[in-house]
């Protein structure tokens, strides 16, 4: 069975964020050395650039070498939505069952370092916020990265 090229890829980039968030738990990144995980977090951002150059490098290979700035920019669009769609199930795997004491955490380390009310941390720190962020962020964000791969990697006949 051929997994359709947006769909393959939007599932590498879910698996890779899901790890990503696995590892930033497994190195303390939420607990021991919370304050490094704003910064450090932002790494992950790699892994949609990097897939989603591969996703139209992919596609332009399966169109003998030539792609427009349409096609590429369909791709990745492609890739943006279904990885969004992807991202409810990957917080909701990692919030329950990776790392259940994230929002806890999370919350605690705000109130404690005068960053937020416990209100505020309690608004912020939720599953619900997490997964607007994360579809949200995926589509402007995603959709951002999209629209600059497809302008380098658009080829001319």
């Amino acid at each position: 069975m051929k997994i359709p090229l947006p769909l393959r890829y939007a599932l590498f980039i879910s698996l890779c964020m899901l790890l990503w968030l696995a590892f930033e738990a497994l190195v303390g990144l939420h607990d021991k050395y919370i304050a490094y995980h704003p910064y450090l977090s932002m790494l992950s951002v790699f892994i949609p650039v990097v897939f989603g150059y591969l996703a139209v490098k992919d596609k332009r290979s399966q169109l003998d070498g030539t792609i427009t700035f349409k096609q590429a920019l369909l791709t990745g669009v492609a890739v943006v939505v279904i990885t969004a769609v992807l991202a409810v199930p990957v917080q909701l795997v990692f919030h329950y069952w990776i790392n259940p004491y994230f929002f806890e955490d999370m919350i605690e380390y705000a109130v404690n370092n005068g960053k937020s009310s416990p209100e505020q941390a309690a608004m912020y720190f939720n599953i619900t916020s997490y997964i607007i962020q994360s579809v949200l962020g995926t589509l402007v964000f995603g959709n951002i990265i999209a629209l600059v791969v497809a302008l380098l990697m658009r080829t001319k006949k």
